[in-house]
């Protein structure tokens, strides 16, 4: 590095110089195509209104869910066994069946002066320096967000090499949706006002691009990853700014969502046509994470609606997955595997907390918290995961010499995997809130040792980037060592094996910019009030910039291992909802989205926590993100200024050119 090496916390000059520069602001992309397509090629859907369509609770009726009478169910023995847990949850009355919300642990380090970005009311220099860091981890994102604009505005995603638009969520605009709540906590309400004209116009029926998040347009939506982005996103906006938009677009949103939980055993399909919700044919499997990561979002829209159906869709999967999937005899204690038969309660795939099974165990901490406590059983169903973790996943990996690592590795029940996934470094940061939450004091060592495996993971490699997957030799694997001839044909143990460093069995290599690890590093500073892990994480943002910063954004990588690294042109809407969310706030004052106001979902949309006994208020929070009275208002008519603006749901601009183009 003759410009300055990233691993040492150096930005090259270069690099430097862009985030350094004013970012201009500029409308969004206005094309000039013309939009008069026939009279009937397409009837928009818009015209959903609270009044008509939303639910006819009120946000008080949360606080008294026994007052809701339990929906109607079409099931036949013996699935419509299922009764909500009203017995232990908030009511009018008094809350005399559990204490306060209150009265819930602390998650957050008890800084002493969290106004400051140090934390610390002495120490005026690293004030100065998270300043710094954080204003160019803003211009960053505003890099970022403005090559969007001016490039793939209403589209899922710009293409952060070419500058082309990629429409693989839906083509609702999932980059827009899910930076909702990144471009207010960053301090930007005139780009939150353009984004959400935008959000006013979606239509959910009109599903375009030319692919799915999993393959070819089919007219199905991928309901998980449409929950984490477009649910989560507006919820979110919601509890920050009080915009009530973001509250009825959520809902009927939700409301569209819905019959992908109508299905014998209450575990939701994974993929699902809004205009065509029947279900003749169940799936036959499902993927944990998708089945049970939905909890967050919909316990929320249940909190701040009145609306208890949305909760009871999720709670029946919770208990359908905990107390019915029992079948298997190698089930491995509280640990799920990868995906489950639910009719027929069985399962199979490799028991882990990565891929496809990841958010599952994220959301029982968080749901938890989001609780208040107020249900015992998410607290013991996160603590029996975590020590059926101790015993079967998580191990000390001693091959890297001088380097003793602690990783979540995966199981089949037979055999063990020593495996370090991108998607798992998250468990650092859910095992420390699990254990302040949860009074589970040694679990804190565990979160802080296998984050520090997950930074590891980064300041090894060339580029100082993590990839996605590495597999480590275990001590006794026959293979490790290479075997050396000597004189005589006789052999001996020669050196030990490993590549690209010593003890690593293989890599994949490629680098997505996934944000697991930077939020595990945000959670341990956060909880621990330990300054070495800005340190660490500005280490890792350097690096970041060094390798995938372009023209139009920040790049995926194809090998983390060599420089210069190969970029590939990919930049999904997480990196705006996640990745630069998590590094921001790493250098940003702690009470900025407090960890103990906020719970963030797994596609970090922070949700506002029970407070004085009642669930959280939207728009009253500490802070006050968001002021209807000061909405940007375009300079001229000529002006586009981020959306149609006609009937709500009546179709965004990038919908009305797809249509416009299909019909050509």
């Amino acid at each position: 590095y003759k410009d300055g090496d990233p691993h040492q916390g150096v930005i090259p000059p270069a690099q430097l110089n862009m985030l350094e520069r004013d970012i201009p602001r500029k409308a969004p992309m206005l094309s000039t195509k013309p939009l008069a397509y026939p009279s009937g090629r397409y009837e928009s859907h818009g015209g959903w209104s609270r009044a008509s369509n939303g639910s006819k609770t009120r946000i008080e009726d949360a606080m008294d869910p026994d007052a809701q009478p339990l929906d109607r169910d079409w099931r036949p023995d013996p699935y419509n066994f299922w009764k909500p847990p009203k017995f232990n949850m908030p009511h009018s009355r008094g809350f005399t069946r559990k204490p306060a919300a209150s009265t819930m642990p602390r998650v957050q380090f008890p800084f002493n002066d969290p106004t400051r970005f140090s934390g610390d009311s002495n120490d005026k220099a690293r004030d100065a320096v998270n300043e710094k860091r954080r204003r160019l981890v803003r211009n960053a994102f505003l890099h970022s967000w403005e090559a969007y604009k001016a490039n793939a505005w209403g589209h899922d995603e710009v293409r952060p090499v070419s500058g082309e638009f990629s429409d693989s969520f839906n083509g609702w605009g999932a980059t827009i949706v899910d930076a909702l709540d990144t471009l207010l906590i960053m301090d930007l309400p005139g780009e939150y006002d353009l984004a959400r004209q935008h959000v006013y116009d979606i239509d959910f029926h009109f599903v375009g691009g030319s692919r799915s998040a999993y393959g070819s347009s089919d007219g199905r939506v991928p309901v998980f990853e449409t929950a984490i982005r477009y649910l989560g996103g507006f919820l979110s906006a919601y509890d920050l700014s009080g915009d009530t938009l973001m509250r009825d677009r959520a809902e009927e949103l939700a409301q569209l969502i819905l019959p992908a939980f109508e299905t014998m055993t209450g575990v939701p399909i994974g993929r699902l046509n809004l205009n065509k919700p029947g279900n003749p044919f169940p799936p036959s499997s499902v993927i944990v994470a998708e089945a049970a990561s939905m909890l967050v979002e919909m316990t929320r829209l249940w909190q701040v609606t009145g609306n208890r159906t949305y909760f009871d869709k999720v709670q029946r999967t919770t208990d359908w997955l905990q107390y019915n999937m029992t079948g298997s005899p190698d089930r491995l204690g509280a640990l799920l595997p990868s995906t489950i038969f639910p009719e027929r309660g069985t399962m199979y795939g490799w028991y882990s907390w990565g891929g496809m099974i990841d958010s599952a165990f994220e959301y029982l901490i968080k749901e938890h918290q989001l609780l208040g406590g107020r249900l015992d059983q998410y607290g013991k169903f996160f603590a029996d995961s975590v020590d059926s973790a101790h015993r079967w996943l998580l191990r000390g990996i001693n091959s890297v010499p001088n380097t003793p690592l602690l990783v979540m590795g995966q199981s089949n029940g037979r055999s063990y995997t020593p495996k370090l996934e991108h998607l798992t470094c998250f468990t650092g940061g859910s095992i420390g809130m699990g254990a302040k939450l949860l009074s589970r004091k040694n679990d804190l060592d565990i979160a802080r040792r296998v984050t520090e495996a997950c930074y590891w993971a980064y300041n090894s490699t060339e580029t100082g980037i993590g990839p996605e997957e590495i597999t480590f030799y275990r001590d006794k694997d026959i293979d490790r060592f290479e075997v050396a001839t000597l004189t005589g044909g006789t052999s001996r143990r020669g050196r030990p094996r490993g590549s690209p460093v010593v003890g690593v069995r293989s890599v994949s290599p490629d680098y997505r910019n996934r944000p697991e690890t930077i939020e595990s590093v945000f959670y341990m500073w956060r909880i621990t009030g330990d300054p070495q892990w800005q340190e660490r994480g500005w280490q890792m943002f350097c690096s970041w910039v060094t390798h995938s910063m372009t023209k139009h954004g920040f790049a995926a990588i194809s090998n983390v291992l060599h420089v210069p690294a190969m970029l590939y042109d990919s930049m999904e809407s997480y990196v705006f909802a996640e990745t630069f969310k998590y590094y921001y706030l790493l250098f940003s004052p702690p009470n900025l989205i407090s960890l103990d106001e906020y719970v963030f979902s797994t596609e970090a949309h922070p949700l506002l926590l029970p407070k004085n006994g009642k669930w959280g208020q939207p728009g009253q929070g500490s802070r006050k993100f968001w002021d209807p009275a000061m909405v940007h208002v375009p300079a001229s008519a000529e002006e586009y200024s981020g959306g149609e603006m006609g009937t709500v749901g009546g179709l965004t601009r990038a919908q009305k050119h797809f249509i416009y183009e299909t019909w050509q």
